[in-house]
C-alpha cells in the first residue's frame, strides 16, 4: 500500500512537471509552486505561475484556458494515473491554476490592470492585487473555454 501511495504522487508530480515545462515553452508561464489533494484518491491538482507581460481580459482568458486545458489533457490522457483519480475524466473543478501577472521588467502592474488570474472549482476570476475580493471579471471555466473556442471566423458570413 505504501508503494502505491508513492506511485500516485510520483505520477502526479511527473504530469505536473511535464505540463509546467510545456506551459513555459508555449506561453512563457514560470512555475512557482504546485499542490495536490491526495488523501485517498487524487481529488485535486494545482500549479501557480508568474507571467511577465501585461494582459487584457481576452489575453488573460486565453492564458488561463490554455493552462487548464493542457493540464486536464495531460491528466486525462495518462493511463498511468487514471486508477488513482477520484473521478475520470478529471474535471476542471478539480484543477487549480493561479497566474500572477507582472510587467516585463518584473514590477507590479498599476491598479485597474489584471494582476491575478485563477481557476478554482471551475470558476475563473481576473483580479487586481489591491482587491482580490472584488474581481474585475468572473466566469465559469466552461464559459471561458467557449469564448476562446468560438472562432470569430465561424461567426462571419461571406460577403
Amino acid at each position: 500500500m505504501q508503494d502505491e501511495l508513492l506511485d500516485d504522487k510520483k505520477i502526479a508530480d511527473r504530469i505536473t512537471a511535464n505540463t509546467a515545462k510545456k506551459l513555459k515553452k508555449e506561453k512563457n508561464l514560470i512555475l512557482i509552486s504546485t499542490g495536490r489533494g491526495m488523501v485517498g484518491p487524487i481529488s485535486a491538482l494545482g500549479m501557480s505561475f508568474d507571467f511577465y507581460q501585461e494582459v487584457d481580459l481576452n489575453a488573460a482568458r486565453d492564458l488561463i484556458v490554455f493552462a487548464v486545458n493542457e493540464y486536464l489533457t495531460a491528466i486525462n490522457t495518462s493511463q498511468e494515473i487514471r486508477p488513482y483519480l477520484k473521478e475520470y475524466p478529471f474535471p476542471a473543478k478539480r484543477v487549480k491554476i493561479e497566474i500572477s501577472v507582472y510587467s516585463p521588467d518584473r514590477r507590479d502592474l498599476p491598479p485597474g490592470k489584471i494582476q491575478y488570474i485563477e481557476c478554482i472549482n471551475g470558476v475563473v476570476e481576473y483580479s487586481n492585487f489591491s482587491d482580490l475580493s472584488q474581481p474585475i471579471h468572473t466566469e465559469t471555466y466552461d464559459e471561458a473555454f467557449s469564448k476562446i473556442h468560438s472562432s470569430p471566423s465561424n461567426d462571419k458570413k461571406d460577403k
